[in-house]
């Protein structure tokens, strides 16, 4: 399946030009940044136009990202009980409108795609991400509860 590029979407909101794209282009290929990181940090747009964008590259089959480099967002974190986090192994990455982005390791996404639609108000999108990525950032954000005795 192809996906769009993130410029091309991008262009779709914002007004960038071929010239925008092709200097954007060329500082990636220096810097390694991102192609929304460079158009940020250029004035050229804001960051809801970058993660509306990120959001349509989602479409179809979930895509693999990487927690540490992506990061959490706390606030997303409050729209996911910590008991499903922690049933279904999944961490909630971005609020963006109505729809929270959630990471999944390869092996809880099946289950949580199937199971927890239904028990949330949300619409959620899923990501794929390393299973130890999964687990270190529910220790952090949904820390397990001590053992009663």
């Amino acid at each position: 399946m192809s996906h769009a590029r993130i410029g091309e979407l991008l262009g779709q909101m914002v007004n960038l030009s071929g010239h925008d794209v092709e200097e954007i282009l060329q500082e990636q290929s220096v810097t390694r940044w991102r192609f929304g990181d460079i158009a940020l940090s250029w004035g050229l747009c804001q960051p809801e136009h970058v993660w509306r964008a990120w959001r349509q590259q989602l479409e179809g089959e979930p895509r693999r990202v990487d927690v540490r480099s992506l990061g959490i967002d706390a606030q997303a974190t409050a729209h996911l009980p910590r008991r499903l986090a922690r049933q279904y192994q999944v961490i909630p990455l971005r609020l963006i409108g109505d729809e929270l982005l959630l990471a999944a390791a390869d092996a809880s996404a099946p289950r949580a795609m199937h199971d927890l639609p239904p028990a949330l108000p949300l619409k959620l999108k899923f990501v794929l991400a390393d299973a130890d990525q999964v687990r270190e950032a529910l220790d952090r954000y949904y820390p397990p509860l001590p053992a009663s005795g």
